[in-house]
């Protein structure tokens, strides 16, 4: 359905405010830009420092851009990539002549959906540049200014978020490395005394002669050793990722409490995994959980964990209304960033839901991964 500029701009800067995670970002920014607009398909690419694109989110591509991996999209000349890396784009423009479509449409003449030219745009906040976003239509060489108007404005948008994301990544890094420090600190200052004292009590025993005041220092000693053990316990689990403190299983009862979700969590077999697998696991329920509340329609949902020796089981449930795995769905945005973070794990996710019937997702991630 067809928006004006204005209530467009408005819903894609809603969006984006609400967003934390680059890729759902982009990916979701996309697609309502495409679905609200003249625009019949988009894609975006990051380009690093070195100047190498990479293509980071697309919708609704032609099958001749698709074909082998998106090869024509993504590989020989570009004009636009070349004028970003040069620093000669600033503004939304027109291409007139690309030659990575035109190589698709002379390979596919019959699967280029008429997309023959393009539009782009770069992604800037400020002084930095992140990438490009490019977007076209059939039949269509050259986009009117109040088109490319609104493509300037949108990317001028998700260049913004892109750098407060980015901002926010490495506030809570210097936040993990100041608790760290902190840890660091309170180790050596009360569990190194606390030894230091079993060193001093330990050797001033040797010289003891009288039981009673042997065996006082022997308690002494033990009573010390006691106290140092549950302190290094205690900052051996603050070292623990935020949030994970007290584990896995309380903190995503507590999310669920914080969405307002009636949440049953199921645990078969010994749950033991390396940190950075914990944190992974912990972000894709969060993002299941999320899909539940924002497109379930229902305020329950399972999950079950099943602990093996080589891999571990996660699935997510709910009873709501589903929807067909074919068609569009608000879904789409969390699941898209669930895979990319159990890919990232080494792992698989799989779908299943039916309308009426709710969804189920599965996962499953090698222990050593």
């Amino acid at each position: 359905m067809m928006k004006s500029k204005l209530q467009l701009l408005k819903d894609i800067a809603e969006f984006l405010n609400e967003e934390t995670d680059r890729n759902t970002m982009i990916e979701g920014a996309l697609r309502l830009l495409i679905d609200h607009s003249d625009f019949e398909t988009g894609w975006l690419f990051f380009i690093d420092n070195d100047g190498n694109p990479e293509l980071k989110a697309h919708y609704q591509l032609p099958p001749s851009l698709k074909k082998e991996g998106y090869q024509h999209l993504c590989e020989g000349k570009c004009w636009c990539v070349n004028k970003y890396n040069n620093r000669e784009l600033d503004r939304a423009t027109n291409i007139f002549v690309c030659s990575r479509l035109e190589k698709a449409r002379m390979e596919y003449p019959e699967e280029n959906n008429n997309i023959t030219h393009h539009a782009t745009v770069p992604l800037l906040s400020g002084d930095e540049s992140f990438g490009l976003l490019n977007v076209a239509s059939p039949y269509t060489e050259q986009f009117a200014k109040d088109e490319l108007d609104l493509l300037e404005s949108v990317a001028f948008q998700i260049g913004s978020t892109l750098k407060r994301i980015e901002l926010t990544a490495q506030e809570q890094e210097n936040m993990i490395i100041r608790e760290r420090q902190r840890l660091a600190r309170d180790l050596h200052d009360s569990v190194n005394q606390m030894l230091f004292s079993i060193g001093i009590t330990s050797h001033a025993a040797k010289t003891l002669k009288d039981k009673e005041k042997l065996s006082d220092a022997f308690d002494s000693i033990e009573n010390t050793s006691k106290h140092a053990m549950r302190e290094m316990k205690a900052l051996i689990w603050q070292l623990k990722p935020i949030g994970l403190e007290k584990g896995i299983i309380d903190a995503i009862e507590k999310y669920a409490d914080l969405l307002g979700l009636e949440l049953e969590v199921k645990v078969t077999g010994f749950y033991d995994v390396p940190d950075h697998i914990e944190v992974g696991l912990y972000r894709v329920m969060q993002e299941g959980l999320n899909n539940v509340r924002k497109h379930s329609g229902s305020t329950k949902a399972e999950i079950a964990i099943l602990s093996k020796s080589d891999e571990l089981n996660i699935q997510i449930k709910d009873d709501g209304i589903g929807f067909e795995q074919k068609e569009k769905s608000g879904y789409s945005y969390g699941l898209g960033n669930m895979k990319d973070r159990v890919r990232k794990l080494g792992g698989i996710l799989e779908i299943k839901s039916k309308k009426g019937e709710g969804t189920s997702i599965k996962v499953s991630v090698p222990r050593g991964a």
